[in-house]
């Protein structure tokens, strides 16, 4: 980190469109810019910079959501910020750039410490745009990495994947979620071996799989396990995506073998699983049981609560007594839980491959 002048707050909004995402400058000048950006103030101040955090969005309404959560999540997170806005559909192609600051004060109340952020509008047929102008305004040796928003595209040049140490997206936004798991899986994977996956909606089930997990921690709930015929999922309006990778998870862990899919109905060499789709919480209700019902597990979520109420019952007895968390969903919760963890989520990437076989095809 380096010890710098504190740069003006740039809050007016860009000639021509006006959109508020800082300095509009010229693509062949944002270096230079830049420095004389953080010449401009006067007080010391810290300027941090961890990752470099790129952003792949689409339309300029989505630049502006997306800089307001940039500037929330580096008050945790230091990196240098990259958020590319594309408009494909413009007949014309056409690039413009902003540049900007975000400073807050740290714990110690001390100075201000302040990240960069470099804004990119990309218009018509941007392919090959992104590796060339984009990304030679990396922070140099620190690592990359990419949150792509929406469905991945063809169209990416693939060298795009090999420089990205680990890739954010989210499965819930996919279009069609089994094409675009194959394609993640047959496409990008292979290309960028080494890079990490984190989907964030993989983060919106885990303290339902915590739950579930320690329940089955119980000596006495564990002898059961092997008992379970039935398992039912409840899910809300457009989260069977989420649903899916809580199955996948339950499917590679407990070593099911699939047999048959009809419907929601989704049949296992040693049980029957039942998906539902009904309003309330993005899943409401999970319960695994027994055949003749002596050992049933449940855990259900009422709509914005933040408990999970778990249910369990033995043959010898019944206890419904125990309360979980039930953790936060939305995105800037959801991005600083992963870019807090680390390793290759290779719990993930089993879950992944199982939840893929049993998503709708269109």
């Amino acid at each position: 980190m380096t010890e710098l002048n504190n740069p003006s707050p740039n809050e007016n909004a860009a000639s021509g469109d006006s959109i508020p995402l800082g300095l509009q400058v010229e693509i062949g000048s944002i270096d230079r810019e830049l420095k004389k950006l953080w010449e401009q103030g006067e007080s010391a101040l810290t300027r941090a910079s961890l990752v470099n955090f790129a952003v792949y969005c689409h339309g300029r309404e989505s630049m502006v959501r997306n800089t307001a959560l940039i500037s929330q999540l580096m008050q945790s997170h230091a990196c240098r910020a990259i958020l590319i806005g594309v408009e494909p559909e413009v007949p014309k192609t056409d690039v413009q750039a902003w540049i900007d600051a975000h400073c807050h004060i740290t714990r110690e109340g001390a100075k201000q410490v302040c990240c960069e952020q470099i804004s990119f509008l990309l218009q018509g047929d941007v392919r090959g745009l992104i590796p060339n102008i984009v990304f030679s305004h990396l922070d140099s040796d620190l690592p990359l990495y990419l949150w792509w928003q929406g469905d991945f595209t063809e169209s990416a040049d693939q060298q795009l994947w090999t420089w990205v140490d680990r890739l954010f997206f989210d499965s819930l936004d996919f279009s069609d979620p089994n094409t675009q798991l194959h394609f993640l899986r047959a496409n990008i994977m292979p290309a960028a071996p080494r890079m990490v996956l984190c989907d964030l909606n993989w983060g919106r089930s885990l303290f339902l799989r915590q739950a579930i997990a320690q329940i089955f921690e119980s000596p006495d709930n564990l002898a059961q396990l092997k008992a379970i015929k039935r398992v039912s999922l409840s899910y809300a309006p457009g989260y069977r995506t989420t649903a899916s990778l809580v199955v996948g998870w339950m499917i590679s862990q407990l070593n099911w073998h699939l047999e048959s899919i009809c419907k929601d109905n989704i049949s296992f060499d040693c049980l029957g699983l039942e998906l539902h789709e009904t309003e309330g919480a993005p899943i409401s209700e999970c319960t695994l049981s027994s055949e003749d019902s002596s050992a049933n597990f449940s855990l259900k979520r009422e709509k914005d609560s933040p408990f999970w109420h778990a249910a369990i019952c033995r043959p010898d007895g019944c206890d419904r007594h125990h309360l979980f968390p039930a953790g936060e969903d939305d995105a800037l919760t959801l991005l600083d839980e992963e870019l807090m963890l680390g390793g290759k989520h290779l719990v993930y990437l089993k879950a992944l491959a199982a939840a893929e076989s049993i998503l709708p095809k269109r």
